[in-house]
């Protein structure tokens, strides 16, 4: 009889499977929990520093800031170019005044072509007597050294005594004799050109020039320079 009873059933052994994989489980949740947390923390960081570096970026200089607050080599302003240019011209209408009480201010009204020649002739003689000097040593005339600018060729070259001469007055006042139109294009539409963004009037355009600071002040004047 003892042979014919059943053995009873084998017990699974306890090897503790379940437990370690609960706490596996639990291990790998809070290794996950743990990994995203400096994440987390890391991202918080960079919202909290990002308003430290946008003020930073405010904070740079302008990289057409020199620090030095020197115009030299920049264009001259248009309110100094008018300011020399009205100079200039209040000059040359001082030095006109003899030659009209002299040949009567009718003459300039309705000149003949042999008055215009010599009306001309008499111009630019005057001119190269005023500014002559200083526009072949600085390529200045005396308006234009009051503020420091000076004539120059677009590759930065001062403008010989020549070339602003036949380029930049004679086309002008060449200008000024042409029937109806010629005081409005030696004028106003001349003029006009400086409101470009070169700032350069139809003489400079015509001429191949432009008109920059070529000093500050006048203790740094060219002509205050021992020679």
């Amino acid at each position: 009889m003892d042979n014919n009873r059943a053995d009873p059933p084998a017990q699974l052994p306890t090897t503790g499977a379940e437990p370690d994989i609960i706490t596996t489980a639990a291990d790998t949740e809070f290794a996950t929990q743990t990994d995203a947390q400096p994440a987390v923390q890391s991202e918080s960081s960079a919202n909290t520093q990002q308003p430290e570096l946008q003020q930073d970026d405010n904070s740079l200089p302008s990289v057409t800031d020199t620090g030095t607050g020197s115009k030299k080599g920049q264009l001259a302003s248009r309110s100094h170019r008018l300011i020399a240019s009205l100079i200039d011209s209040f000059i040359q209408l001082l030095v006109f005044i003899p030659l009209i009480w002299y040949v009567g201010l009718e003459t300039f009204k309705s000149p003949t072509p042999l008055q215009t020649l010599l009306i001309a002739l008499y111009g630019m003689t005057t001119y190269v007597l005023l500014h002559g000097y200083l526009l072949y040593h600085y390529g200045q005339t005396i308006g234009k050294s009051e503020f420091g600018m000076r004539i120059e060729l677009l590759n930065g070259d001062k403008a010989s005594l020549q070339h602003v001469m036949l380029w930049r007055y004679l086309p002008i006042m060449l200008l000024n004799f042409v029937p109806v139109i010629g005081q409005f294009l030696s004028g106003i539409f001349n003029v006009l050109f400086i409101f470009g963004k070169e700032r350069r009037c139809l003489h400079d355009y015509i001429a191949g020039t432009r008109v920059r600071y070529f000093y500050d002040e006048p203790d740094h004047n060219p002509q205050n320079s021992p020679s």
